[in-house]
């Protein structure tokens, strides 16, 4: 198995004023697709990333390990 540890903007607490962010362990394995996407967030608008994984689940990351970004940017 291969980990890798993304910072996630979780909605889960729908009567927050601001949203929260988690740190998630993923395997890498069973990422299909990462995207570069723009996060808005209270006061400006950050680089971060579209995850989608083998189970269909969808995440907004805003922190991604190197081997991820590295791909991105080659």
């Amino acid at each position: 198995m291969n980990f890798g540890k993304f910072t996630v903007v979780s909605d889960r607490n729908v009567q927050a004023l601001e949203e929260t962010h988690e740190e998630m362990i993923f395997n890498l394995d069973h990422i299909v697709s990462v995207k570069p996407i723009k996060i808005p967030m209270a006061e400006k608008v950050i680089d971060g990333f579209w995850i989608r994984t083998t189970n269909g689940k969808k995440y907004r990351a805003i922190s991604a390990p190197d081997v991820i970004k590295d791909l991105l940017h080659n």
